[in-house]
C-alpha cells in the first residue's frame, strides 16, 4: 500500500508539472500573453520542480521555455522570469558574462553573484562550467581579461575555492596561526595574501578569525581591511568577510542598497530574491525588517512596478 501511495503521489506531481508545462504554452499562445498565469505558476513551484517543468516544455514544444518567455516579455519582468525558468547556476553564469560584454565592467555584478553562490560550492563550479560552454572560455580567463590585481586575484581564487566541510570543527590553532598572518599581512598592506589567505580557508574558519581579530584588536577586521584598500577590491573583501560572517544578513543589506536613494538596482534585486526564494528568503525578510524599519515586502512594492512588482512580491 505505501508503495502505491508513492507511485501515485509522484504520477501526480508529474502530472501537475506537465499540465503547468501546458498551460504556460497556452498562457504565451496566440494573441497576447497571460502574464499573470505565469507569474502565478513560476513564483508557486519549488526550485527543482520548475525545473523539470522547463525540461517537460521544451520536449513538448518547438521551442524552450526561457525562448518563449524572452519573445513574449520583456525588461526586469523578462529577467525575473528568466532567473526562475533556468539552473541558477546558469542564470549566474550568464550575468556574469553581461557584466564583462562590451564596453567596461561591472564589477558590483561580479562580486555580488559570486557572494550569492559562495556557500555553495558546487553551483559556484556549475557558474564554471556553464560559462565554459556557453562561451567557450574558461570564466578564470574571462575574468583576468577584464579585471587586475588585487581585485582580479580575488574572483580568480573565489571561483577556485576548495570544497569546505562548513559543519567541520574549526581548528582553533590554525585560526590564531591566520591572525598572527593577518597582522602582518595588515602592517605591510600585503593585499595579495590576505587574498590568497582568505579564499583557502572555509567560510566558518573565516568567522572565527573575525571573532578573534575583534577580541585581540577591539576592532571588526573587515573595517581594517576597509582602511588599507580601495574601490572594487575594498567592495569584494567586505562582502567576502560579511557573507562568512551572517550570508542573510549579506543579502538584506544587499537588498537594501538595491533601493535606497533614487533609482533601483533592479539587477542585483532580481539576483538576490530569485537565487534565495527557495533557500532563506524568509530568514532575510525578518532581519530586513529588524534592520531597517520596513518591511522587505513593502519596500519592494514602494520602488518597483508592473508584471516585474507582482513577481518579486510573490516570492515573498
Amino acid at each position: 500500500l505505501s508503495s502505491d501511495v508513492c507511485s501515485s503521489s509522484l504520477s501526480s506531481g508529474i502530472n501537475a508539472e506537465y499540465g503547468d508545462a501546458d498551460t504556460l504554452e497556452d498562457a504565451m499562445s496566440g494573441w497576447g500573453t497571460d502574464e499573470l498565469v505565469i507569474i502565478n505558476i513560476l513564483t508557486n513551484r519549488a526550485y527543482n520542480t520548475r525545473l523539470r517543468i522547463a525540461n517537460y516544455y521544451e520536449s513538448r514544444y518547438s521551442d524552450t521555455l526561457w525562448e518563449d518567455i524572452k519573445s513574449e516579455t520583456s525588461g526586469t519582468f523578462r529577467t525575473a522570469l528568466k532567473a526562475l525558468v533556468m539552473p541558477e547556476a546558469r542564470f549566474l553564469a550568464e550575468e556574469m558574462r553581461n557584466a564583462m560584454k562590451g564596453w567596461g565592467t561591472n564589477e558590483d555584478t561580479l562580486i555580488l553573484c559570486l557572494m550569492l553562490s559562495l556557500p555553495d560550492y558546487d553551483t559556484v563550479q556549475g557558474i564554471r562550467d556553464y560559462y565554459q560552454a556557453i562561451y567557450h572560455w574558461k570564466l578564470e580567463d574571462a575574468i583576468e581579461d577584464e579585471v587586475s590585481s588585487s581585485f582580479q586575484e580575488l574572483l580568480v581564487e573565489i571561483i577556485k575555492r576548495p570544497k569546505f566541510d562548513e559543519k567541520a570543527e574549526v581548528d582553533e590553532e590554525g585560526v590564531k596561526a591566520d591572525y598572527n598572518d593577518m597582522i602582518e599581512f595588515i602592517d605591510a598592506r600585503r593585499i595579495v595574501d590576505i587574498v590568497y589567505l582568505l579564499t583557502s580557508r572555509s567560510l566558518s574558519h573565516i568567522s572565527m578569525l573575525q571573532e578573534e581579530y575583534y577580541q585581540e584588536q577591539g576592532v571588526e577586521l573587515y573595517t581594517v581591511l576597509e582602511s588599507i584598500t580601495d574601490h572594487h577590491i575594498k567592495d569584494g573583501l567586505v562582502s567576502f568577510m560579511s557573507v562568512a560572517s551572517d550570508y542573510p544578513r549579506y543579502c538584506a543589506y544587499k537588498l537594501h542598497n538595491s533601493m535606497d536613494g533614487s533609482g533601483t538596482d533592479e539587477g542585483s534585486l532580481t539576483r538576490i530574491i530569485t537565487t534565495r526564494a527557495d533557500k532563506d528568503l524568509k530568514v532575510i525578510k525578518t532581519l530586513y525588517g529588524e534592520m531597517f524599519d520596513k518591511s522587505l515586502y513593502q519596500a519592494i512594492k514602494d520602488d518597483t512596478s508592473g508584471d516585474y512588482r507582482r513577481t518579486l512580491l510573490a516570492l515573498l
